[in-house]
């Protein structure tokens, strides 16, 4: 019954959201369309596929990747419908089987004379290395993840400098993987920010997490977070926010952060996450997880660019099902270069790192990965 029920709110949700994008696509503003289509085709090689310490396993793989979106644009707002799919042809069905996978969403962004809002939905189905390693860590075998979301973002100015925020997002998740647990979150919050001057505003967050799996062993959670601190601007393009509060878990009160630094020029753009945070997890419960990303793009020239990410993640399971800690590190420099109108070729590498548990021993992996883009 529990499951029946997940899943009808999880439709009624998802609906929601898009029917609601959909009607303010066409009360509002929809001027004109199109529709977009990609396709990217690209080959790879790892040398240690699931990043173990004892058992390296190379493969090759091929992947074929369209996507198909429709476009609705008009003076106060965009909305967009995609579409997607990926096919893999693997070299060793022994380390990584053929799959095929897709998902498809709707996203709307749209301006008012005193307000804005963003809202989206969607369905993917994507293999679980691609999602647990940011997550539980745990992709050793060959499965996948379907996750169904829907999240909003409405904001309205109070006053010349107050402006009033309220936002809501709300995932399900359901592995083939029977290590793993199916679970359904709802985060939900408000916000308030005030404008001190031309360059710096004070912002507030209080938030609700409610994480609830589909184990009848793993108990819900509840978790509430307040995070207070600045917006600055350095410069033209550049900003940093720095908020950081306490998040309330289990009769316990722990220390939360976020500080970002985005900077955006005509040839050169970098961003700077790190955080702590409280965040639900496949392996039955919510877990604390300290991070930082880093992702910078600079234009070379018309016809090029190039740049790099990094990010690194500790997790700290907290009243898991199975408590199961785990440190990732990953970096990949990549090079793009138009060949032709609308087609390009992108190489990259990628360096991952990481370890599960109690051990002190990292897993490592190296890859190599040519992409011709249209």
């Amino acid at each position: 019954m529990k499951k029946n029920n997940r899943n009808y709110l999880k439709r009624f949700l998802i609906l929601t959201v898009s029917s609601s994008a959909l009607m303010s696509a066409g009360a509002a503003f929809a001027q004109e369309s199109r529709i977009d289509v990609g396709l990217t085709a690209d080959a790879n090689y790892t040398d240690n596929r699931f990043m173990s310490v004892d058992n390296k396993q190379s493969v090759y793989l091929f992947n074929i990747r369209p996507t198909v979106s429709f476009i609705i644009e008009g003076e106060g707002g965009t909305t967009s419908i995609t579409c997607r799919g990926a096919y893999a042809l693997s070299s060793d069905q022994a380390v990584e089987e053929d799959r095929f996978t897709y998902g498809g969403g709707i996203n709307g962004n749209y301006n008012f004379e005193y307000s804005t809002l963003n809202i989206g939905a969607g369905f993917d189905r994507q293999s679980i290395f691609e999602t647990e390693v940011d997550d539980t860590g745990q992709f050793l075998a060959n499965q996948t993840r379907d996750r169904g979301y829907a999240e909003f973002e409405y904001a309205t100015q109070l006053s010349e400098t107050w402006t009033f925020r309220v936002f809501d997002t709300f995932q399900t998740n359901s592995y083939s993987n029977a290590f793993l647990n199916d679970y359904w979150s709802n985060n939900a919050g408000i916000g308030i920010d005030i404008e001190l001057n031309e360059t710096t505003s004070l912002v507030q967050n209080g938030s609700y997490l409610r994480y609830e799996p589909e184990n009848v062993l793993a108990p819900s959670r509840d978790s509430y977070s307040y995070l207070a601190g600045f917006s600055h601007q350095l410069s033209q393009g550049t900003t940093v926010t720095l908020t950081g509060g306490a998040t309330y878990l289990e009769d316990t009160f722990r220390w939360s952060a976020v500080a970002e630094i985005e900077h955006e020029l005509e040839n050169n753009q970098f961003t700077v996450r790190a955080a702590r945070e409280i965040v639900p997890t496949g392996i039955g419960g919510l877990m604390q997880s300290d991070s930082v990303a880093f992702g910078s793009t600079f234009n070379y020239s018309q016809n090029s660019s190039m740049g790099v990410t990094a990010s690194w993640r500790k997790n700290e399971g907290l009243n898991n099902l199975v408590a199961i800690n785990n440190e990732f590190f990953s970096v990949s420099p990549w090079v793009t270069i138009e060949v032709l109108r609308n087609l390009s070729l992108r190489l990259s590498y990628q360096l991952r790192r990481q370890r599960i548990g109690l051990t002190n021993d990292w897993g490592v992996s190296n890859g190599f990965t040519i992409a011709i883009q249209y």
